[in-house]
């Protein structure tokens, strides 16, 4: 159990580290996938602790999740530098529809000529 624990904290770091590669080139659908990936390899470690019925824990386990959480870290940085980012672009998009339809002729003017009864 604990070579399996060890295999899935492996693999828990690697999607990390491709998560990290995502954010830094600026490809920010992708992230879900691997975030989702990254949940089903947290479940199954969870899963194997339950099963022991305790927490399966050595020293190369312990150094595994050292690294993992520096590189959190950087990774929580990088996804609010990428919300911003998209909230900006949010902004502008909405500012630029808003904008539009500023200046827009939203009433329907019938075409033709019109006669005035009045005079």
């Amino acid at each position: 159990m604990i070579a399996e624990k060890e295999l899935r904290l492996q693999q828990y770091f690697e999607l990390s580290v491709k998560v990290l590669k995502v954010l830094h080139q600026g490809d920010e659908e992708q992230v879900l996938d691997l975030l989702e990936q990254r949940d089903v390899c947290i479940a199954a470690i969870n899963e194997l602790d339950a099963k022991a019925g305790n927490l399966l824990m050595n020293e190369t386990m312990i150094e595994q999740l050292n690294r993992i959480a520096e590189l959190e870290t950087e990774i929580q940085s990088q996804l609010q530098l990428a919300m911003k980012k998209l909230s900006s672009r949010v902004r502008s998009e909405q500012r630029n529809q808003y904008i539009k339809n500023q200046y827009e002729d939203l009433t329907a003017v019938s075409k033709g000529v019109f006669y005035d009864r009045k005079k």
